[in-house]
């Protein structure tokens, strides 16, 4: 399990970053999107698993937040504007 983890860190650092935290702040403070640590917390309390990291498609405005749960990494996509759960994909 441990190596999952390794690996799946190593992927997450290798993605390109579609934008900055000032960037995310900026559009919060704006209205565009909700705050990150209200969505954050929900998602994490609601999904099974090992929360590992997120990633921000400023394009989409979709935060993609990554859990390991019995080796497998489970993709939970949400709407940054609404906070809504948008899809849940798990792969083997």
């Amino acid at each position: 399990m441990r190596f999952s983890v390794i690996i799946l860190a190593g992927m997450m650092l290798a993605a390109p970053a579609t934008a900055g935290p000032n960037d995310v702040h900026n559009m919060v403070r704006a209205g565009e999107i909700m705050p990150f640590e209200a969505i954050q917390r929900r998602v994490v309390q609601e999904t099974p698993g090992e929360y590992v990291g997120v990633q921000f498609d400023q394009s989409s405005r979709i935060y993609r937040f990554r859990f390991l749960r019995e080796g497998a990494v489970v993709n939970v996509d949400v709407d940054a504007r609404t906070g809504e759960r948008l899809r849940r994909k798990q792969s083997y």
